[in-house]
């Protein structure tokens, strides 16, 4: 009776040592800063991109800070935090703009993944929109996400230059991220 009770012991925990991490137990486990809240989950090939803030020290003073993650996963194989956890802070009174790009390889070293991404907080009550452009600066809408009171703004692609416009469609403010 004790060796059957040893095997299945042994057997739980063999299993349980198997189990898959889920996306929240990725952000708790796997991203190395206080994650205060998602913002937005942008579903991509083999994972998700996470827009989320973090409460930082800047040096002076505590700071609440944007910063995106890859993913890498499901639901059904588990997830990993594939990187590369850093975050980013600036003021300005009318957006901010940041650009990342993660990259995602094999085993062998082959790149699988090339995920390119600008994000940023608008400020300004007046910018109804944001458009975001690459080198030919052909514009394009990103997505708005408000939570609670406060607005970002997201977009996968190679973008490196963001604008708010207001509600008439003019031109508030058009920032290079270099």
């Amino acid at each position: 009776m004790k060796q059957k009770l040893f095997l299945l012991a042994a057997a739980f925990l063999m299993l349980s040592g198997c189990s898959t991490a889920t996306m929240g137990q990725a952000i708790d486990n796997g991203i190395p800063f206080n994650v205060k809240e998602v913002l937005h989950k942008e579903k991509v090939k083999d994972g998700v991109v996470l827009l989320y803030l973090t409460q930082q020290n800047d040096g002076q003073k505590e700071v609440e800070a944007m910063a995106a993650a890859y993913l890498k996963g499901s639901d059904k194989k588990g997830w990993k935090n594939e990187g590369h956890n850093h975050w980013e802070h600036y003021e300005n009174e009318h957006m901010t703009v940041y650009t990342d790009t993660f990259y995602d390889y094999d085993k062998e070293g082959k790149l699988e993944n090339r995920l390119p991404i600008i994000f940023g907080e608008i400020q300004s009550g007046d910018i109804k929109k944001v458009e975001v452009a690459g080198k030919e600066e052909k514009f394009e809408e990103a997505a708005i996400i408000k939570k609670e009171n406060k607005r970002y703004y997201f977009k996968m692609g190679d973008f490196h230059i963001a604008r708010g416009l207001s509600a008439e469609g003019k031109e508030i403010i058009k920032k290079k991220k270099n």
